[in-house]
């Protein structure tokens, strides 16, 4: 049997802007996809997966169909390249983009592959790009740390080729979060490590699954913004919060700018503008992180900083339950 587990990610700056060539960051969290796959002579690719939404029962397809699933989405996404067919129309099943990545990534024999997460989906922690680091990873030809460091690079833009069929347009930086793990800087395909030490004070909430998908929304604001300078408003923030060190009131002013370019772009709905807006008057600071939603009142996780304040009391004069940020040191590995 192989196995291997991928963390998720959450964006703290740098939203949508990465996609227009503007730096982003991001951070590896302890939320976690494990992939097993066990071998049999079936002639099967059994499924099990409960890592996306509406996704928690089994299929199964013929081993030698492998190759005809790849040409049929790679041909879709051609024609999503070309104008002529929605992204959220590529894939019919989020299956097929386990099947595609297990196929990219070398699968050679009939078995079955289960996928078990806790990343919340559809909630901008990246469930997409970790359910394929998982597999990528748990396929890959060496087991050796020292020559899976080496191969990082490849290994991100193998993942990136992968979740292209779930996010079109989409940035690097999920990709680059579940290969490198900790703090990370996003600019284009470069990627380095972020000095700031996250600290105390983090938290997430999950204001629930959006009605649209990441590669939906981004596609929206694609067709708004994409000759706009607010990209370089966006640049900004993230360029302050980069240089921040840490300082409570330097990250305040980041985050808090960061959430205005989100809302002037439309991907704040309006209920979760209100819940951020009741988070700034009790001396918090909060932003969606990932694509939010164009449309609905859920927009996924949003990150919280409350330093050096009493979270519960927090939590309990705005109804909401706080989840503390936890930091992942590591990117995808193998068990």
């Amino acid at each position: 049997m192989l196995s291997a587990k991928a963390p998720g990610k959450l964006i703290l700056s740098g939203e949508h802007s990465v996609v227009y060539g503007a730096p982003a960051i991001a951070v590896a969290v302890t939320n976690t996809v494990t992939a097993t796959f066990t071998p049999s002579e079936s002639k099967f690719i059994s499924l099990n997966s409960s890592a996306f939404a509406d996704d928690d029962s089994s299929s199964r397809v013929l081993f030698a169909t492998l190759n005809d699933l790849v040409e049929r989405l790679d041909n879709r996404f051609e024609q999503f390249l070309k104008g002529t067919l929605p992204i959220q129309s590529v894939l019919d099943s989020p299956q097929e983009l386990l099947l595609y990545t297990a196929y990219q990534a070398g699968i050679k024999q009939s078995g079955s592959i289960s996928i078990s997460s806790d990343i919340p989906t559809g909630a901008g922690m990246g469930s997409s790009a970790a359910v394929i680091a998982a597999i990528l990873k748990m396929f890959e030809s060496t087991s050796s740390e020292e020559v899976a460091e080496s191969l990082k690079p490849n290994f991100f833009r193998n993942v990136k080729y992968c979740e292209r069929l779930q996010h079109g347009r989409g940035s690097a930086i999920d990709a680059a979060a579940v290969t490198y793990g900790g703090m990370i800087k996003v600019q284009g395909d470069s990627v380095s490590p972020v000095s700031v030490e996250i600290g105390q004070g983090w938290y997430r909430y999950d204001t629930g699954t959006p009605c649209c998908s990441t590669g939906e929304t981004v596609a929206v604001v694609r067709k708004k913004f994409s000759e706009s300078d607010i990209w370089k408003r966006f640049s900004r923030t993230t360029e302050q919060f980069e240089a921040s060190e840490g300082k409570v009131e330097s990250l305040f002013s980041a985050i808090q700018d960061n959430h205005q370019l989100l809302n002037e772009i439309g991907v704040v709905p309006t209920d979760v503008a209100h819940l951020i807006e009741k988070i700034e008057c009790l001396g918090g600071a909060a932003k969606i992180c990932g694509a939010g939603a164009h449309t609905g009142q859920s927009a996924g996780q949003i990150l919280v900083f409350l330093p050096d304040q009493n979270v519960d009391e927090i939590s309990e004069k705005i109804g909401i339950s706080l989840i503390p940020l936890e930091q992942q040191s590591d990117g995808a590995y193998r068990e």
